[in-house]
């Protein structure tokens, strides 16, 4: 536990503490050696004195001997009375060889009573004149400094015999004078040394505790002002220097470090609120910025407009042209989107190809759709990456605040509610958010729960659609389709929940039961000793982007059983792009299989017809809308024209999709197509129906004798027909 004083002295400052050292130290060594020198004088003249009474001593034990020896005390008084009339001596004492007083004299006006041999009368006994020698004896030394007399005690020796003894008591002022005077010498030299030593230290403290202080201003100047580019200047080259020249160096580090720091800070800042990507706020800036527009909007009564933007297909493109492209598609609709807005707006990415812009002070719904417009439009133009040039769209949901919701979320939502129900009329357009949406959004919600129970409720069935040889008019495969029998909203076809299935990662699971269904239906068929057709199963892009296709096809043919030859594996151009390394080598250990490979919606995708080359492929089927629509567009006849052409130039199969009528039927066996698909032969029906068409008959004898083209209730009764 530390003392008070301890403390204090901890806690004084620098200079105090210096000071403190510096004259304490120098008092200590003045004082010690001024005690020295004030000892020594004394010692000096205690001896000099004593040497004196001892001479005069001697001097009168010599003449009083003879006295002594016949014992007459007359001539030893003598003896003694010249000697104290000297103004010092105070008395003198003999004494004989039995111990008593033989003779004494004291100088008269010198009168000493505290004298031990005064006291005693002149019939004083032995040992009481032998105890007052003893005192005088013993307190020879501080009687001179304390009683103020001095004495001195010696023998009377006669022929070598003590034969009495002299007892001398002088007056000690003289010495007494003589040491005070030595004392006040040396208390004055002291002073005169203690104020030299006060300058002296004052300078030696100040050349220590000035660079220390001037430090740790700059400590503080720095620390307050958070200036580490401040540098001290040194002082001297001692350790003092040193400690500058370290705290320089440790400034340096520091400003480095916290250089780094912000940049990091500024970085994180970046990161934190800023898409690494575009350079535009991110999710959670654009939350915080529209939750203030809205918190004023609302004090001023104003409307904000939110809008959402999502580009149609950009995943194809990735799929396609690669992540790289599509990032550099996303910077250039950034770019393109702020051209929209005024400064007080902003537009932010809130991830993938999602974008989100909020506009402040929107008079009405008119100026948002004005905005929205302005939006879509700016897609119109394509977008030049490099060398490339594509054309993407975006679907646009607009709402409004406080019309159609008060928080951020609650107008967000509806944005992106909007922006669905434009990507289901069409893409490429913008729709403002109508209350009625939000019953969709909610059913939307709702078969996606329960589409996730549907397999295994089992509530999946596949239908089938059969492909027709033009030159034979025989059956050469099945494609097969999967229908949903929901509980409540009765049978659903594909385009209702397959886009929900991808969404919800459920398309995996959905396409491994469509093709264990259809391989388990197709060896059934084999087993009824029907004719070979092969049944068609669509792959999703999914299983290519897992890379296991093979895998799983293998599995599920050799659970089954089914010869591979009777299996056709349908793939999208988006999945045959994707990946096409992979992609390739697995459709070629697959067509070594004996499996078929057709490429399904050809003509509607990304890829470019120089690429089909290096695919293994066996079959191309050309996209329903051109089928359709070739009969009324040049274009589309053309496009047809071209595929075909295209597709016997690499020795492909060909079919047609979408085939309705019979004028559609002979142009396209005129073009030298090798196969159709469509409601002219069947509608897709269960597998008991489909069956049926197992035969070797000309399924396409009745259409080309009709005189008239076929209608689609003539289709329909072709194909009851047949059932």
């Amino acid at each position: 536990m530390r003392r008070p004083g301890e403390k204090f002295i901890r806690n004084l400052p620098l200079q105090r503490k210096l000071m403190l050292i510096i004259m304490g130290c120098c008092t200590a060594t003045l004082f010690v050696s001024s005690l020295f020198f004030v000892a020594r004088e004394a010692k000096v003249l205690y001896r000099n004195q004593q040497e004196y009474l001892v001479s005069l001593a001697d001097m009168i034990g010599r003449n009083s001997a003879p006295a002594l020896a016949f014992n007459d005390p007359k001539p030893a008084l003598d003896t003694i009375r010249p000697v104290t009339e000297k103004g010092n001596i105070l008395a003198v004492y003999i004494l004989n060889k039995d111990g008593r007083l033989f003779v004494r004299y004291q100088a008269a006006g010198q009168v000493h009573t505290a004298l031990p041999l005064e006291g005693l009368p002149d019939w004083a006994s032995q040992d009481q004149v032998a105890e007052a020698v003893r005192q005088v004896t013993s307190e020879a030394y501080t009687s001179s400094f304390l009683s103020g007399y001095a004495s001195v005690v010696r023998p009377i020796r006669l022929d070598g015999e003590q034969i009495g003894t002299v007892v001398i008591h002088a007056n000690a002022s003289g010495f007494l004078n003589s040491l005070r005077w030595n004392v006040l010498v040396a208390l004055g030299f002291m002073a005169v040394t203690f104020l030299v030593f006060c300058l002296f230290s004052a300078r030696l403290q100040l050349m220590i505790s000035a660079p220390l202080l001037g430090l740790l201003a700059a400590m503080k100047e720095i620390s307050a002002s958070k200036n580490f580019a401040l540098r001290v200047t040194k002082p001297c080259d001692d350790e003092i220097g040193l400690l500058y020249d370290g705290f320089n160096e440790m400034l340096h580090e520091i400003e480095e470090r916290d250089q780094i720091l912000r940049q990091r800070q500024a970085h994180l800042q970046q990161l934190a609120h800023y898409d690494p990507l575009t350079r535009l706020p991110n999710r959670t800036l654009f939350y915080d910025r529209l939750a203030q527009a809205l918190f004023h909007a609302e004090r001023a009564r104003e409307a904000v407009a939110v809008i959402f933007i999502d580009l149609d297909h950009f995943k194809d493109i990735n799929d396609t042209l690669g992540h790289r492209t599509g990032d550099l598609l996303l910077i250039e609709v950034a770019g393109r989107l702020g051209t929209v807005v005024r400064s007080c707006d902003t537009v932010a990415r809130l991830g993938g190809d999602e974008f989100t812009i909020f506009c402040q002070n929107v008079a009405n719904e008119e100026n948002a759709a004005l905005v929205a417009q302005k939006l879509v439009a700016l897609f119109a133009t394509p977008f030049r990456l490099g060398s490339s040039e594509i054309r993407v769209t975006a679907s646009v949901g607009v709402t409004l605040f406080p019309h159609h919701g008060k928080t951020v979320d609650e107008l967000l939502m509806n944005a992106d509610i909007a922006m669905y129900h434009a990507k289901g009329c069409g893409k490429n357009v913008f729709a403002l958010f109508d209350k009625r949406m939000n019953e969709h959004a909610s059913e939307r919600v709702t078969l996606l729960a329960d589409l996730r129970q549907a397999v295994e409720l089992g509530q999946f069935v596949l239908h089938y659609q059969p492909k027709v040889d033009l030159l034979t008019g025989k059956v050469t495969s099945v494609e097969s389709l999967v229908r949903w029998m929901h509980p409540r909203l009765g049978m659903l076809a594909p385009d209702k929940f397959i886009r929900l299935a991808e969404e919800s990662g459920m398309i995996a699971e959905l396409t491994a039961w469509v093709l264990r269904t259809a391989c388990l239906q197709a060896k059934a068929w084999q087993d009824a000793n029907l004719a070979p057709v092969r049944v068609a199963v669509n792959l999703s892009p999914f299983h290519f982007q897992r890379q296991d296709v093979k895998q799983s096809v293998c599995a599920v043919l050799e659970a089954t059983g089914l010869d591979p030859t009777l299996l056709e594996i349908e793939i999208t151009e988006s999945a045959l792009m994707q990946n096409d390394e992979y992609t390739c080598r697995v459709l070629r250990e697959l067509r070594e299989m004996g499996i078929t490979i057709s490429v399904d919606d050809f003509g509607t995708g990304y890829s470019s017809l120089s690429y089909l080359h290096r695919f293994p492929i066996n079959t191309l089927k050309i996209d329903r809308t051109f089928i359709l629509n070739m009969m009324k567009s040049s274009e589309d006849q053309a496009i047809v024209t071209a595929i075909i052409a295209m597709a016997k130039s690499l020795k492909m199969q060909i079919v047609a999709e979408g085939v309705e009528s019979v004028d559609q039927l002979e142009a396209l066996k005129d073009q030298g197509c090798h196969e159709i698909q469509g409601f002219l032969v069947s509608r897709p029906v269960n597998a008991e129906r489909v069956a049926r068409f197992f035969t070797d008959e000309d399924h396409l004898q009745l259409q080309n004798s009709a005189a008239q083209p076929l209608a689609e209730g003539t289709a329909q009764h072709l194909v009851n027909g047949k059932a």
